[in-house]
């Protein structure tokens, strides 16, 4: 329930980071980048997991083992993430440098 709550509030915001460039329409922008909230909660929920997980369950007790090398419970909530994030970076690097040179766009920073 709480990963589809989750999905529910970042699926917006994919969208309207796609709708800025595939629309001109003024009030279909600015009811679709309206994210602010949506990220607000997203966050909210978020922080909700990681203290959940951090924590022993039916207690409101942090969890001694985590608590005794918080640079592993660090490094495992990391590399969670990362392999995911690597590829997802891999698959999209090549389209977007393909479409900055069908435009001749100039890389600024």
């Amino acid at each position: 329930c709480i990963d589809g709550c989750r999905f529910a509030l970042v699926m917006p915001i994919v969208v309207a980071h796609f709708a800025r460039f595939s629309t001109t329409n003024q009030t279909l922008l600015k009811i679709l980048t309206q994210e602010n909230v949506l990220v607000g909660g997203f966050f909210v929920i978020s922080g909700y997991v990681a203290a959940y997980t951090s924590t022993k369950l039916n207690e409101r007790s942090a969890d001694e083992k985590k608590l005794a090398k918080p640079e592993l419970f660090f490094w495992q909530k990391v590399m969670g993430y990362y392999p995911l994030h690597f590829v997802v970076l891999s698959f999209f690097t090549p389209m977007f440098v393909q479409v900055e040179r069908w435009f001749k766009t100039p890389w600024t920073t």
